[in-house]
């Protein structure tokens, strides 16, 4: 196994075995933490950014609080293995540094650091009128390649996309893997799921263009 798992009091972490530098000794120096309780932070002169997990929609009331089972299930190391995972293989997307639960008796919070890219996200650049029609088949082509990994993007909307200008090979990135799942085979259904999850937010900010999402449909299905 590449993760390794150290508890220290009542946090456990986790980062994998292979990164170099020494994760303990940045963790008990305080590296990691700060006081904010924002959903992301830039930390480390900004080359990191750290990723709060807070609860949205209904059980918004219960703020960062989760109940706890194991490490393993918890919300922050499913996210720091699964985009490990990816990292590993090239895929287009933040490297992860490392990850901690907080335990109070049956809860816990969960925390997660990653590399910073400096980009926008789609959203922005659809905005700043940057985007073209290359652009929306490699969109499409990015898609393809996540789901040939049978991994389900649990939340892929025009903010989960990145785009850095600065990278000619991997322009666009994927991000904010919570919820998401590896699964033993992606069907079309899944398959659909995440494509009109991505329509329905170009069209929840008036962006959606069928003649666009036309050229990223062809880039996913050229690809496969």
């Amino acid at each position: 196994m590449d993760i390794l798992i150290k508890k220290i009091n009542n946090q456990s972490i986790f980062y994998d075995k292979e990164i170099e530098i020494d994760i303990e000794e940045l963790f008990l120096k305080g590296d990691f933490q700060n006081q904010k309780k924002d959903n992301v932070v830039l930390i480390n002169d900004n080359k990191w950014i750290k990723k709060h997990y807070l609860r949205k929609g209904l059980m918004s009331f219960l703020g960062d609080l989760y109940m706890y089972k194991s490490v393993k299930n918890t919300r922050s190391y499913k996210e720091f293995s699964l985009l490990n995972s990816l990292y590993k293989k090239k895929f287009p997307t933040c490297k992860p540094i490392m990850g901690w639960i907080t335990r109070n008796l049956v809860t816990y919070t969960a925390d997660l650091i990653m590399e910073y890219i400096p980009s926008v996200d789609l959203k922005t650049y659809i905005l700043q009128n940057k985007i073209n029609a290359k652009d929306w088949h490699l969109i499409g082509k990015l898609i393809f390649k996540l789901h040939k990994q049978n991994i389900f993007h649990g939340d892929l909307n025009i903010t989960n996309i990145l785009v850095n200008e600065k990278n000619i090979e991997d322009k666009f990135l994927l991000i904010d893997f919570d919820k998401s799942k590896r699964k033993f085979l992606i069907d079309n259904t899944d398959r659909n799921i995440n494509l009109e999850r991505i329509a329905k937010s170009l069209k929840k900010n008036d962006l959606f263009d069928k003649n666009n999402f036309n050229k990223l449909l062809e880039g996913y299905y050229v690809s496969s």
